[in-house]
């Protein structure tokens, strides 16, 4: 899997003070009956036994096995000032207004 972080992103990205063994974790999980959709969550946390270690532009990404599997290949990490990270591929939006935060803030 690869993540791509447009600027905007990678400029807030690089104001977060993470120590050296965190990062963001990316979860994400397929839900819905009726609707195929794809629940999203971004955190900072420490990695986990089970992550992969996605490195972009010096930052770590942790992505459990499940959710690169509900997930594309590619995937876009953006941001816009007061409405937050947004996630997406190239052909759809997965979420946005995310906040980065501890996982227990």
């Amino acid at each position: 899997m690869k993540i791509e972080i447009r600027e905007p992103a990678l400029n807030e990205l690089t104001k977060i003070d993470l120590d050296q063994d965190e990062g963001i974790r990316i979860l994400a999980e397929f839900v819905g009956t009726c609707s195929i959709a794809t629940d999203i969550e971004l955190h900072i946390e420490k990695m986990q036994e089970n992550d992969s270690v996605i490195n972009e532009n010096g930052i770590n990404f942790f992505v459990p096995k499940k959710s690169i599997e509900s997930l594309p290949d590619k995937i876009f990490l953006d941001y816009k000032p007061g409405l937050g990270y947004k996630i997406s591929s190239a052909e759809e939006t997965f979420g946005y207004n995310f906040q980065l935060k501890y996982k227990n803030s």
